[in-house]
């Protein structure tokens, strides 16, 4: 800076600075995948290295943030598909009424007749649905030990390839990556502008 007094030197220089810090910071959490020795250091990306430790958090994060058992039920019983469960669950409903009184259905239908016996399935079935959403609430705990989903992500997650796992977590970086380097770029331009009227 002492060989040049363009003033636009020091935001372009900070720019500059901080994109290729960005750029670079981003890079080596994933890379290189697999270890690689350079003077007698082993250079490998940090969260591959860490690999048994961020399968932790990571799992805990999705099981907590995103797919835990409330989720999950929320998405069957109100998403876009909910139609099709209820219809799944009212004919499996009426199926398990009529194994429920198969021992007795030929007295059934002769004091209800075959109108009324299947009013009575139907009406069980809507019983169902109508509890279902109290049911389940009470179920949350259970589903989540009975899953135990966070256990298994993290375990199948501990035995990935450095490949596979670095293929899982980089795409939950990648869209915001570019917006992280221009961020690292905007903060050294300011620091640029600073410099300019300190100096």
């Amino acid at each position: 800076m002492y060989f040049y007094t363009q003033s636009w030197l020091y935001p372009v220089f900070g720019f500059a600075v901080g994109w290729f810090t960005n750029f670079v910071a981003l890079k080596v959490i994933f890379k290189p995948t697999d270890p690689v020795k350079i003077c007698g250091s082993t250079i490998h990306g940090i969260f591959l290295k860490r690999q048994k430790e961020v399968s932790s958090t990571y799992a805990r994060v999705v099981c907590v943030e995103i797919v835990h058992t409330k989720a999950m039920w929320d998405a069957i019983l109100n998403g876009p598909k909910k139609s099709n469960f209820y219809a799944m669950l009212r004919a499996h409903t009426i199926v398990f009424t009529e194994k429920l009184v198969q021992g007795i259905k030929p007295f059934a239908l002769v004091a209800l007749g075959d109108d009324q016996f299947g009013e009575l399935k139907e009406c069980v079935a809507n019983k169902v649905i109508e509890r279902i959403p109290t049911i389940i609430d009470e179920s949350y705990i259970y589903a989540t030990e009975a899953m135990a989903l966070e256990e298994t992500i993290k375990e199948r997650m501990k035995k990935l390839s450095s490949e596979e796992f670095e293929s899982v977590l980089h795409p939950a970086f990648e869209e915001d990556e570019i917006l992280l380097i221009m961020v690292g770029g905007v903060l050294g331009m300011i620091v640029g502008i600073i410099q300019l009227y300190t100096f």
